[in-house]
Order: structure tokens, then C-alpha cells, then sequence
């Protein structure tokens, strides 16, 4: 009977734990963070249209959206799945709180240029939480990395010799990208991805191309195709 009982008693405990061990919600088990992909609504136009067409009035307009959404993100709590990046995550979203009332404070001096900043680093701070949540992929990012400085910097600059370094640090990034291995939960879209990298990797070759020369009209035009063919690939892993 004692052996009996020790053995039932046992069990119960094993079935006790198993039920606190397992998640009691199951978005806990999912790596993201609704409110700061919900952030994206206004960082999106921000970026992309304010951003690169110096469109001040359009800077203010958003405003109101950035505060709210970023009351939101301050809310927002990490799924149990990446509870050991809480402390990165916190120092994120103040970096990040920091950021938007440096906007907000350079956006109503009015300044052209302050505001360019403010809302470059404004990104900056949200890039560097989405990957720290969801890197889609770590090859794919070290692309971006260096197409970041080539189109925002090197490329409005014309600087030759710096887009020549970095045509060949995108190529290399390419041939790392070619083979690497699609992210499991991405693995449905493994031809569609494959096929956009290589899309990718030949535009890549043919700006390596274009810069050996120093025909603007030529360099502008495949720069403009590999930044396209880079959303290609990111529209391949958002839908």
C-alpha cells in the first residue's frame, strides 16, 4: 500500500509540474510583440516618404500617431518565449521613448536637418527592436546592414570609392545569402526565396559592374534595382 500511495503521489506531482511548466497563454510561445509591429503603420510613411523627400509638414503630421503608438509599445510585455531579452528589450524601448521625444522636440523647432536626424536615429531605435524580436534572417540582415550606408549615404553623397567597398561587401553578402539555410518557419516560401535571392545576387553583380566604370546614369540605375530587389525579397517573407 506505501508503495502504491508513494507511486500514486508521484504521478501528481509530475502532472503538477508539467501543467505549471506549460504556457497558460499561447502567444507565450510566439517570438512577437504586437504594438511594435503595429509601430510600423507610422514608421513606414515616416521613412519612406517624410524621411527621404524632406517633407517637414509631413513629419509633424505623424506626430500625434508616433506618441500614441509609442504609449502603446511602453505597455507592451515580451511573450514568455523571449523572456531572456527582457533586459535588452527595456533598454530598447527607453532608447526608443528617448528618440521620439527628440523627434517631437526637433520636428517643432522646425528645422529641416535636426528633424532628418531625429527621425533617422527614430528608426534606427525601432530597426534594432524588431530584430531583436524577429531577425528574419542573420544573412539577409548583414546585406541590409551595408545597403543601409550605400543608399542613405554613399549613394546620395557619390561617393565612388566608398559605393566600391561596398559593392563588394554586398556581393560578398550575397554569395553567403545564395546558400544559407531558409528559416523553418519560412520554409513553405523556400523557392519563392531562393529565387529572389539569386534575383538579388545578379543585380548585386551587375552594380559591382556599373561602379568599375564611372557612368552615373549606368551606377544610378542598378543601384536603384538592387534596392528594389532587396524589398522584393523582404515582400517575399511579409506575405
Amino acid at each position: 500500500m506505501n508503495m502504491r500511495f508513494r507511486l500514486l503521489f508521484s504521478l501528481a506531482a509530475v502532472l503538477m509540474l508539467a501543467v505549471w511548466a506549460a504556457p497558460t497563454d499561447p502567444s507565450d510561445v510566439k517570438s512577437d510583440v504586437p504594438a511594435l509591429f503595429a509601430f510600423h503603420d507610422v514608421i513606414y510613411p515616416l521613412w519612406h516618404n517624410a524621411w527621404p523627400n524632406k517633407d517637414l509638414a509631413l513629419m509633424k503630421e505623424l506626430v500625434p500617431q508616433i506618441r500614441e503608438h509609442m504609449a502603446e509599445l511602453e505597455k507592451a510585455k515580451l511573450p514568455g518565449i523571449l523572456r531572456d531579452k527582457q533586459a535588452k528589450w527595456d533598454a530598447g524601448v527607453q532608447a526608443m521613448a528617448a528618440a521620439v521625444a527628440k523627434y517631437e522636440q526637433a520636428v517643432a523647432g522646425g528645422e529641416l536637418q535636426p528633424s532628418l536626424d531625429a527621425a533617422e536615429e527614430l528608426h534606427a531605435r525601432y530597426e534594432g527592436l524588431v530584430r531583436m524580436v524577429r531577425p528574419v534572417m542573420k544573412e539577409l540582415d548583414a546585406y541590409h546592414q551595408v545597403l543601409y550606408q550605400v543608399y542613405h549615404y554613399q549613394w546620395p553623397a557619390k561617393d565612388l570609392a566608398a559605393l566600391r567597398a561596398s559593392g563588394t561587401e554586398l556581393a560578398k553578402a550575397c554569395e553567403v545569402l545564395q546558400t544559407a539555410a531558409v528559416p523553418k518557419r519560412f520554409e513553405a516560401k523556400t523557392e519563392a526565396l531562393k529565387a529572389a535571392f539569386a534575383a538579388l545576387g545578379a543585380a548585386t553583380a551587375e552594380l559591382n559592374q556599373a561602379l568599375a566604370g564611372e557612368d552615373w546614369k549606368v551606377i544610378d540605375a542598378t543601384l536603384e534595382t538592387v534596392h528594389t530587389r532587396y524589398q522584393d525579397v523582404e515582400k517575399v517573407f511579409e506575405k
